[in-house]
């Protein structure tokens, strides 16, 4: 029971810290007051200053729990700064959303009771299958918890490494599960197999009900159709294990799903309404911060990014406005940055041997 209650805290924890994370990123760089959407690109950019916080540390060894207590103590700060500088900004949002809400509530109710269901679903009859991929999603904070360092022994044998995986350290979102299991007590099982499976489909349900109003264009009807058109067609496929449903269902907490199912969509929904209107400034924002903090759940995104962005030039073409090349450019500069990176860990260039002392 004590670890359930856990659960439900840092589930809770999570959405606060992520959304107040979003209104600061949306103050700062002078984007739409909307908490759904706070809520989701708060998470890219709470997942980017945990990971440049914690890759010095990882490399040099520092202990799990010295690094759980020092990000433990920046987290409350900037929480309590957040809301003390910011309170009547987030009044104000939150104000507008809830008249939205009441306005809307025959959607709302169903949007809501779907996905609360849904998570229950997840929770008590997904994530099913055993293979290596489900053992190094636990066994990679576990390692961190037991032995006091981040992803620094195998997660089969339990032998120390030589060197960092250049696959993984870049991947950060599973070292903060090992922090937080470190501080707390919770059982990584329960971190990762439920807290960030819930914290996952959420995540979902947002990133296709912002994509539904696309294609609803404002009109109530169309977008909860489009909403719940989506789920069944796309649930309909859930046996094969290279669509995004499966991870949904399986593997929800796994890297790829996380891409797969919330970054990917999003990042296609923020190129889509950056062609609509190039002239807004924000989707420069809005763009790398998905990009970049998408790499921190999985390299799939690394891999597939530039992919999307070459499939995105002929639009470009198309809407001859220099706008659209220059946030091409920079996309393309932060795509390739993480390439570059991770190619000279994989040929030694970055010194990825683990150094213990005697």
């Amino acid at each position: 029971m004590s670890q359930i209650i856990m659960a439900i805290i840092c589930f809770a924890a999570y959405i606060l810290i992520y959304y107040l994370v979003g209104v600061a990123t949306t103050r700062i760089f002078k984007l739409n007051n909307e908490p759904l959407l706070q809520l989701l690109y708060g998470m890219f950019v709470y997942g980017l200053i945990f990971f440049v916080y914690v890759m010095p540390l990882k490399l040099k060894l520092v202990p799990v729990s010295t690094i759980g207590v020092i990000w433990a103590v920046f987290v409350s700060l900037m929480c309590i700064t957040i809301v003390i500088v910011l309170r009547k900004y987030i009044m104000t949002g939150v104000k507008e959303w809830i008249d939205r809400i009441k306005k809307s509530w025959m959607i709302v109710v169903p949007v809501t009771v779907f996905t609360v269901a849904f998570i229950l679903f997840i929770e008590f009859y997904g994530r099913v299958p055993n293979g290596f991929n489900q053992v190094w999603f636990v066994g990679w904070p576990a390692n961190g918890v037991l032995h006091n360092e981040l992803m620094t022994y195998d997660i089969e044998m339990g032998m120390p490494l030589a060197h960092f995986n250049n696959d993984r350290y870049l991947c950060t979102f599973l070292d903060h599960s090992a922090v937080v299991c470190k501080l707390t007590g919770m059982h990584v099982m329960v971190e990762v197999r439920t807290v960030l499976t819930a914290v996952f489909t959420l995540m979902q349900s947002i990133i296709v009900w912002e994509l539904a109003k696309c294609f609803g264009k404002n009109d109530k009807n169309r977008t909860i159709l489009a909403f719940f058109a989506y789920w069944t067609f796309r649930n309909m496929m859930v046996g094969c294990q290279l669509l995004p449903s499966y991870y949904t269902i399986f593997r929800t907490y796994e890297g790829k799903g996380m891409v797969m199912n919330v970054c990917f969509p999003l990042f296609a929904l923020v190129m889509w309404k950056m062609y609509d209107t190039p002239e807004d400034k924000g989707w420069i924002p809005k763009s790398v911060i998905t990009l970049a903090g998408a790499m921190t759940y999985s390299l799939s995104m690394m891999f597939s990014v530039p992919f999307m962005l070459v499939a995105y030039i002929p639009f470009v073409i198309s809407k001859k406005d220099i706008r659209l090349v220059r946030n091409l450019v920079i996309l393309f500069a932060v795509a390739g940055a993480y390439v570059v990176i991770y190619y000279l860990g994989r040929n030694g260039t970055i010194d990825l041997t683990i150094h213990r002392g005697n």
